[in-house]
């Protein structure tokens, strides 16, 4: 399924947002995006999401020489004496297959990204990649152990897999301690991007190269979500936060809610087809006990020499037999035909029952919507009740709210009435 929208998540309050093919990023709040959302006639929406990078850390692990892959668990087996915290409290993923034994690894904290999942899910955004957002700040290819990203306001060292934010004014005093800390190689020059040429980004290049630090300056835009979406968009980027266990295809949530109307309504197919066949053979018998009847009465009649039309009695006896069990054929409906029709409902419904008599075209069935989910309930019962009125039923419900949920008994019946 294609991304329908970029999101960078710092807080609710503080939100980035671009949908693909508009010239803009949006900025705001989870309640603006939401009308956006609303705006774009989306009801369930596919989402890459970006979140800040002070949510993550990570490892570098010494694996046994010949491992290739790692499940969850084993992950969270080889990391776990390198963590502080209990290793249940974070989210880990591989951001490379491991490679003679080395192996890097994203950490976040569980609590707060399954959170965040959470909350964007009940509104109808399906996040299907979650990336640290610093992965696609770093510039491409770039082979400098140290990197530094300079606004006017915030310093970014990248370096050895650590993120530091710094601010200007005290940056110089830092470097300092943190390098020599660090140990970093003097010949190797550290890598300078700045949005210009001047301002705070000339005087920290400056003072660098006073103290004998190599740099490698390029004066360039810092990229922003737009160029964070087209990489995603150019190549599949490792370090996707959705494993197994996150895994949000709207198509499994669907599917899960409409299963067991399915299997009854698939159920009472094959009831029905078997009544059908049994009815059929019931009809068969009588026709050739009714022929042979026939050939009795026609010979004694018109005597033993006489030829009878078989084929002709046969014919026309099966085509009276057949049609007398139609009552209309412009009509073809079934239980399989009415679960169809309700797929026209809101997917926040839930069915809790069906049932469906085949005689009288009626169907009977309950929905339900919790009391979390967003749409006004009454409204998109009364929604269906036109659309399924439009497809040629008569249909009557009784809606109330029930503890948690809004529930809605209907009764529908295919061109008649209730």
């Amino acid at each position: 399924m294609s991304i329908q929208l970029s999101l960078f998540w710092d807080t609710a309050d503080r939100l980035e947002w671009y949908w693909p093919g508009d010239p803009s990023v949006f900025e705001g709040s989870f309640e603006e995006l939401l009308d956006q959302k609303q705006a774009h006639n989306l009801t369930v929406c596919s989402v890459r999401l970006f979140l800040p990078e002070y949510w993550f850390s990570t490892l570098e692990l010494n694996l046994p020489a010949k491992t290739r892959r790692l499940s969850g668990q084993a992950l969270k087996f080889a990391a776990e004496e390198f963590l502080a915290q209990d290793i249940d409290s974070v989210h880990l993923v591989l951001k490379n297959k491991p490679l003679g034994g080395a192996a890097t690894v994203l950490v976040t904290g569980l609590e707060r990204f399954s959170r965040v999942l959470q909350t964007l899910r009940v509104r109808g955004l399906i996040v299907l990649e979650a990336f640290n957002c610093q992965d696609f700040s770093i510039p491409e290819n770039q082979t400098n152990e140290t990197l530094l990203q300079i606004s006017e306001q915030i310093v970014t060292l990248s370096a050895r897999d650590q993120i530091f934010k710094i601010h200007p004014k005290g940056f110089s005093q830092w470097f300092d301690m943190w390098s020599q800390q660090n140990q970093l190689d003097p010949e190797a020059p550290i890598l300078i991007i700045s949005a210009h040429a001047d301002g705070v980004a000339k005087s920290i290049v400056n003072q660098l190269e006073a103290t004998g630090v190599p740099v490698q300056w390029v004066v360039q835009d810092i990229k922003q979500l737009i160029d964070w979406h087209d990489r995603a968009e150019g190549n599949r980027q490792p370090g996707n936060l959705i494993t197994a266990e996150f895994s949000q295809q709207p198509s499994n949530s669907q599917y899960q809610l409409w299963l067991p109307a399915a299997v009854a309504g698939l159920a009472a197919f094959v009831v029905w087809v078997s009544l059908t066949l049994l009815d059929n053979h019931r009809l068969q018998i009588r026709i050739e006990q009714t022929l042979a009847a026939s050939d009795n009465v026609f010979l004694q009649v018109f005597g033993q020499d006489k030829r009878i039309q078989r084929s002709l009695m046969t014919r026309e006896m099966r085509t009276l037999a057949t049609e007398s069990g139609i009552v209309d054929r412009s009509v073809q409906v079934n239980a399989l035909a009415v679960l169809n029709d309700l797929t026209i409902a809101s997917p926040s419904f839930k069915l809790e029952d069906f049932r469906y008599n085949h005689d009288r075209k009626e169907a009977y069935f309950t929905l339900v919507q919790d009391i979390a989910d967003a749409g006004d309930a009454f409204a998109l019962f009364e929604s269906l009740k036109t659309g399924l009125t439009d497809k040629g039923y008569t249909v009557e419900y009784s809606a109330n709210q029930d503890k948690d949920v809004f529930r809605a008994r209907f009764k529908s019946v295919y061109g008649g009435q209730v």
